[in-house]
């Protein structure tokens, strides 16, 4: 005869605490804000004496400050999110900026043009900027 999952019995303990919390006797350990059904015969394999006696004795018992026995299963608020089709959403193949190609003729020189300009300010690269024979 199949139990009910209804009809089952339920042992939850819930994780209060920022750590993973390690349950010695039960070879268990808990992640950081979680609940767990350990009776849950598809996860764990224990049985309810053992429970009993970890949370009376054991490390359920020691580590009462952070790991706290539920006597109802938490709910699920399983909620859908509808998607909304309306919105607009941009592609990568289309922008919403325009992007403009304009060429400025100040900034269209030539290099020769460029060199021819700026002749007499090449002999300043190789001047000192201050004289040493002025001390």
């Amino acid at each position: 005869m199949k139990n009910n999952p209804n009809t089952a019995l339920s042992f939850w303990i819930t994780n209060i605490s920022n750590m993973n919390i390690s349950l010695y006797d039960l070879n268990l350990t808990v992640k950081a804000h979680t609940s767990i059904n350990l009776l849950d015969c598809r996860h764990y394999h224990y049985t309810l004496e053992q429970l009993k006696l970890s949370s009376e004795s054991g490390s359920i018992f020691k580590k009462r400050d952070k790991i706290f026995i539920r006597n109802v299963p938490p709910t699920v608020d399983n909620k859908n999110i509808e998607m909304v089709h309306s919105v607009f959403l941009p592609s990568k193949e289309r922008s919403l900026y325009s992007i403009k190609q304009e060429k400025y003729e100040e900034l269209t020189v030539s290099d020769t043009e460029y060199a021819e300009q700026n002749a007499d300010l090449a002999d300043l690269d190789q001047k000192p900027l201050k004289s040493l024979e002025q001390k």
